[in-house]
């Protein structure tokens, strides 16, 4: 049986949910090759939206392909050049042997190592080293433009989770040279997903590739409405019943969050015979909040005191934290102490900035800290 719900993956076609308006939007500047940032905390779909937005692109403009770089396990320079790399060889070969002759054709004074997994081009490896990427790093940062112009296609290049750069020795650098060279490019488009840390808030807003020529879009939850009314279909699709109350607490339990909506619909799912309850979600939800309680309490552990009290003012739902009543209130030293615990948690994704206001970003982590957590203080 295929997958009812999918929450560990891209979820693309009957696993994506709404976003619409943003599909609409992203697949035409895909088409147009216009530079693109799309913010949004962690698991909010953005590279699902990706994805599923280079669909509807590709059916529009067939002479487009798509180069996909992710990032969210990188923390060197050296390695994201090898990732750059791999994702436009795939992006352009089909088959190995023209792996193979791509690397003979764009690589002549120095060659990368290559090795494939399996048969497919999708278990492509490259592999340098350092002191050749490091004396050819503007014809690297060059390459997606070099390809594009000799075989006439148009290239998307999609970085994905771009803030994890922020690991690097020298992040500002590296950003800085990207910004600087795809600002000349043609025939290329590049996609960036982040979350939206301070470096990468810095360089799409400052940048003229963005600031000038491309769009920056902030992605906000979906509703409630869309999240019940998938969560019901999905259920539908495998002859199994959930009415719109129960679909809808599904939703509003997972705070609208995509991948955490899936998780949690999927293990109703399971424990549903033939109808989900009430129960069966509540029931759901604690089995999901112990599993990831040893998690939880490591990453508690981490914390300094002063970031744990402001994660107890977020809880509780303070929307002014610097104000001397909620400093008092929630054992905070100071503003400036409620400002640098803000800045650790937004960096460690913790908590994340909606409309302005700050929230867990995890809400099954929400709930282990409400109603275990905080309780046994």
């Amino acid at each position: 049986m295929d997958k009812i719900f999918n929450y560990n993956g891209i979820a693309q076609d009957i696993h994506f949910v709404g976003r619409e308006t943003e599909i609409k939007k992203l697949s035409s500047d895909f088409v147009f090759l216009t530079n693109t940032a799309i913010l949004a905390p962690q698991g909010w779909g953005k590279s699902s939206l990706v994805r599923q937005a280079a669909k509807v692109a590709f059916h529009k403009e067939r002479a487009l392909r798509f180069a996909y770089v992710d990032l969210s396990n990188v923390r060197n320079e050296e390695r994201f050049y090898e990732l750059l790399v791999c994702g436009i060889l795939r992006a352009v070969s089909s088959t190995q042997k023209e792996v193979l002759d791509n690397v003979g054709r764009y690589f002549t004074g120095f060659r990368p190592r290559i090795s494939f997994g399996s048969d497919s081009v999708d278990s492509l490896y490259v592999d340098f080293d350092w002191e050749d990427i490091r004396r050819n790093q503007d014809y690297l940062v060059d390459l997606p433009c070099t390809v594009a112009k000799d075989k006439g296609i148009k290239l998307v290049v999609c970085i994905e989770d771009l803030h994890a750069v922020s690991f690097f020795s020298d992040p500002d650098t590296l950003l800085q040279r990207f910004g600087q060279r795809w600002k000349s490019h043609k025939g290329v488009a590049y996609c960036i997903t982040s979350s939206p840390l301070s470096v990468i808030e810095k360089f799409v807003s400052s940048t003229p590739m963005f600031f000038r020529f491309g769009d920056i879009l902030r992605l906000g939850k979906i509703s409630t409405s869309e999240m019940a009314a998938f969560v019901r279909e999905r259920f539908a699709d495998s002859a199994k019943f959930i009415d719109i109350d129960n679909a809808t607490l599904i939703a509003e339990l997972a705070e609208n969050h995509p991948q955490c909506v899936q998780q949690l619909a999927h293990q109703s799912w399971l424990v549903s015979s033939v109808v989900c309850s009430r129960e069966i979600i509540l029931q759901a939800h604690e089995i999901l909040v112990d599993q990831m309680g040893l998690v939880y309490e490591n990453l508690t552990a981490s914390l300094t005191t002063q970031q744990l009290c402001y994660l107890h003012a977020v809880l509780a739902g303070e929307t002014v934290i610097s104000t001397s009543e909620v400093l008092h209130r929630h054992h905070i030293t100071s503003a400036t102490s409620a400002s640098r615990s803000k800045t650790a948690l937004l960096e460690k994704g913790l908590v994340c900035s909606i409309d302005g206001r700050i929230s867990i970003a995890d809400p099954f982590y929400a709930s282990w800290l409400r109603t275990r957590y905080f309780v046994k203080k």
